[in-house]
């Protein structure tokens, strides 16, 4: 019997929450804000559709903070959590790193992947996961089917004495014991056709 298992475990601690928004202004940044000039060529803004592209932005637009290492530190030191809905971007890191990001997001240092604007940043609390326990039966249909498709992959044949060896091979622990006599298999087995 497997050991007991907690009832609740946390999951994504020392987490924050990027909630972003589609740009504004014309050269899709928001305005008033305080970037250099963008280079004269076409802006791509339907471009990203995978949150960790978005994640890979956020880092090298905010890798170029040379003045401030702190942020650089941060920014190179957080990996991609998650993309939520489209517009909420999970980082993680360690918590000094992401102080370093909640002070750059405070003082309006943080830049935004391009296309977006960061409408707000956040801690997220860990989330609590609830694990279901699985159970120890599982149904013969399922072991055959599951048995016979590994031998197909394999590209052995499926006979009785062979499908009976790779069970014995595939759960030892079990033994010969378990095992369906030949009259169970022939009747889990039996495909119908239509006639």
């Amino acid at each position: 019997m497997p050991g007991k298992m907690e009832k609740f475990l946390q999951i994504a601690p020392h987490s924050l929450a990027i909630v972003l928004g589609p740009a504004e202004g014309p050269a899709g940044e928001r305005p008033g804000a305080a970037r250099p000039a963008p280079p004269a060529q076409p802006r791509q803004l339907a471009r990203h559709h995978i949150g960790y592209e978005i994640f890979a932005d956020f880092k090298a637009e905010n890798m170029q903070h040379f003045w401030n290492k702190k942020v650089t530190a941060a920014v190179a030191e957080t990996f991609f959590l998650g993309w939520i809905d489209k517009q909420v971007l999970l980082i993680q890191g360690k918590e000094e790193h992401l102080e370093a990001l909640r002070e750059g997001w405070t003082r309006r240092a943080l830049r935004p992947p391009s296309g977006f604007h960061i409408r707000c940043l956040g801690d997220v609390s860990p989330i609590s996961m609830s694990p279901i326990s699985q159970s120890q039966f599982i149904p013969l249909g399922e072991i055959l089917c599951l048995a016979i498709s590994a031998m197909n992959s394999a590209r052995k044949p499926v006979t009785q004495e062979a499908l009976m060896e790779h069970l014995t091979t595939c759960f030892p622990v079990l033994g010969r014991a378990w095992l369906p006599t030949h009259q169970a298999l022939l009747k889990v087995t039996v495909v119908r056709t239509p006639l």
